[in-house]
């Protein structure tokens, strides 16, 4: 127990400094912006500054300085020029008196808290802070989630071994919109793949408070909770928060951008403009479908524009003797310009990088207007395929139903580990009607479906929908709140109502992660503990066995077993990876003469294969009766992998079947027969 609480020290230090840095880093952007709420002010800070923090490491990437040791310095700088900040802005609100403590905790002042509404806020708050604890412990595990481990983590650990921006080409994306990488980088020179999955954690909780921070806003914070809580609850934005992913970053920038524009929309403020265009141009930064609602923002300001000089014609037309002067809250085609110049420095760098090693910066959409084998016709075959992908015909009638489809049949929208949404998201076509007769759930309501409209066009994955998930969810509950206060005008039943509908929203998700957090025990700290919860992923071990005897410069070939990627320690190739699609083996020789030629220009001594993978289409072969290569020799197998090893093998590393006997060299015929599950052919 000593151990964890030490190790938790340390990680949540090191997150504070990153959340301390980022926020001095947008206080300088937003200091004068006008807020309603320290939440709100809060939230957009947090949020931009991690956003521009990222592209500064992007920029320090670029240059070559992206040293573990500058990226502490800088860190800890920006953390204490934050601090400094907060204690001399404290010196305006002088603390309180002797005399005011003891007034405050006379029993008198504490009768309040009694009162039935008191005692149920603080029941909530309790409630919501131990099921953020929940959430934040879940993040304390190894990274065993797919993209995690087979890219994100890969990426950001290469740039910071690097020192650069790395384009690996035996990854399976070798370049992507970096962003969120960035931000993993940052994570690792300061700790460890943990610290990344709390940065995403972050993200989480910053749409959490950016919903509520709207609730407030409206005079409704039992609204703005209640739709927090009901962001919280759905199993598979949780899974995707304990991970190394990068969907919940996108969904966090998209969300508070179009909050923002929102308020430039309301109040013609530019700083909104400018905010909202920025936090969507990160959104752009972070994955592709962020163009999206860049693009739709930026049409936004557009529309702005002839709004505000009709409305300033209409006005010169009703008082003619007015002057000549500026409407205040007018919006003017210098503001549009400068609005559309920030995508030009916050996007743009992302996807120049991608146009510069590619030759199409939306690399690998399109690739057949790709350079090179960048644009390789098996490439554009399987991207293509891909994007053509769908679960179910693209149909109005599959359209309407796809809040109903998305709980009854995830797996037509290929749901991570089978996972879903709340089943409360059934009822979000009911904004579609509300939004007819209420302008704001009309906000919201455009905004979700003209994204999910993009989105059924396009690969009918789960995760890809989840940017618009939160807008959803508030377009929902301003539907719902609309509704309400037709049956009934008290704000007490309406709070009530909100209330209680977010407790069950907490205590649905809490139940579901307390289950996972009590099956899996407390987060290992210990390098042994590490070890023994990794062991427990598949084919874990053969890597285990690679890392102990492969030399630094040799090259690990990896065939159907992606999710391992980041825990080699040596240079690999996934043939799974966009560049490598069309170098499959057939499994057979002479057949594979040429691709054995390609391993060795590659100094790829390691094969490392993941034999129940059916694409690969090897289960009734046998590689010690019938072997595939005369060069490669097994050297290593459990109930899931091969290892083989380029001759000559070592003789204390002959044949390895046994996870308990590594260096063991002898076993007979027939227990290889038993330890390999496949059937000669022979």
């Amino acid at each position: 127990m000593i151990d964890y609480i030490v190790w938790i020290i340390l990680h949540l230090g090191a997150w504070s400094l990153m959340l301390m840095a980022s926020a001095g880093v947008g206080h300088l952007f937003l200091h004068k912006v006008s807020f309603q709420s320290s939440t709100e002010r809060f939230v957009f800070t947090e949020t931009l500054g991690l956003g521009l923090c990222a592209l500064v490491l992007f920029a320090m990437g670029l240059l070559g300085v992206l040293y573990q040791i500058v990226i502490v310095v800088l860190t800890i700088l920006g953390a204490l020029a934050m601090l400094l900040h907060l204690f001399y802005s404290g010196k305006h609100y002088p603390l309180v008196g002797r005399a005011q403590w003891k007034k405050y905790f006379v029993k008198a002042q504490w009768k309040q808290y009694y009162r039935p509404r008191k005692a149920a806020i603080i029941f909530l708050t309790v409630i919501a802070l131990s099921y953020w604890g929940l959430l934040l412990l879940s993040t304390q595990y190894p990274p065993v989630h797919w993209d995690a481990t087979s890219t994100h983590l890969v990426l950001a650990r290469s740039y910071l071994l690097e020192h650069h921006i790395v384009v690996d080409t035996g990854t399976i994306s070798p370049v992507l919109p970096a962003l969120n990488h960035m931000l993993f980088t940052w994570a690792f020179a300061l700790g460890d793949d943990i610290l990344a999955q709390m940065m995403e954690h972050t993200f989480l909780m910053l749409t959490a408070l950016g919903l509520y921070a709207w609730g407030k806003r409206q005079n409704r914070p039992a609204l703005g909770f209640a739709a927090a809580a009901f962001w919280l609850a759905h199993p598979l934005v949780l899974w995707l928060a304990a991970s190394a992913y990068v969907d919940v970053c996108i969904t966090c920038f998209v969300f508070l951008g179009v909050y923002a524009l929102r308020m430039f929309w309301d109040y013609s403020n530019s700083a909104w403009w400018y905010l909202g265009l920025a936090l969507l141009s990160m959104a752009a930064g972070t994955k592709l479908p962020g163009l999206f609602f860049l693009g739709v923002g930026g049409i936004l300001g557009l529309l702005m524009l002839v709004r505000s000089f009709v409305a300033a014609k209409i006005l010169k037309h009703k008082h003619r003797d007015l002057s000549e002067d500026t409407p205040r809250g007018r919006f003017t085609w210098r503001e549009l310009m400068l609005g559309w110049a920030v995508p030009l420095v916050i996007a743009v760098p992302w996807y120049a990088f991608i146009a510069y090693h590619t030759g199409n910066p939306i690399w690998p959409t399109f690739p057949e207007y790709s350079r090179g084998i960048w644009g390789a016709p098996w490439l554009v075959e399987s991207v293509h395929s891909w994007m053509q992908n769908a679960g179910e015909p693209r149909t109005l009638q599959n359209f309407i139903m796809l809040p109903l489809d998305f709980i009854l049949h995830p797996d037509r929208f290929f749901a991570e580990v089978h996972l879903s949404l709340f089943p409360l998201i059934i009822v979000w076509p009911l904004a579609w009607i509300i939004s007819l007769f209420n302008r704001s759930v009309r906000w919201w309501t455009l905004w979700g479906l003209a994204f999910t409209g993009f989105w059924f066009l396009n690969a009918h994955q789960l995760r890809y929908w989840l940017p618009v998930l939160p807008i959803a969810g508030l377009a929902l509950y301003e539907s719902l709140q609309w509704l309400l206060e037709k049956i009934s005008k008290s704000a007490e039943i309406h709070s009530a109502i909100w209330s209680v509908l977010a407790l069950v929203m907490l205590l649905w998700g809490g139940r579901a992660v307390y289950g996972e957090i009590r099956d899996k025990g407390l987060p290992p700290v210990t390098t042994d503990a590490r070890e023994a919860f990794l062991s427990t992923l598949g084919g874990y071990n053969g890597v285990k066995y690679v890392n102990k005897r492969a030399d630094k410069d040799d090259a690990v070939c990896i065939l159907g077993a992606s999710w391992l990627n980041y825990y080699f320690q040596q240079r690999f190739v996934d043939l799974r990876g966009a560049l490598h699609l069309n170098r499959q083996p057939s499994f057979h020789w002479p057949d594979d003469e040429v691709w054995v030629k390609w391993l060795e220009f590659k100094n790829a001594k390691w094969v490392f294969i993941y034999y129940k993978d059916e694409v690969l289409n090897i289960s009734k072969y046998n590689p010690v009766l019938s072997p595939f290569w005369p060069d490669y020799q097994l050297v290593y197998a459990d109930s899931m992998v091969w290892v083989f090893r380029r001759k000559p093998v070592p003789p204390d590393v002959s044949f390895n079947f046994s996870d308990r006997s590594a260096d063991k060299p002898d076993i007979s015929r027939s227990t290889v027969q038993q330890l390999v599950p496949v059937q000669s052919t022979n």
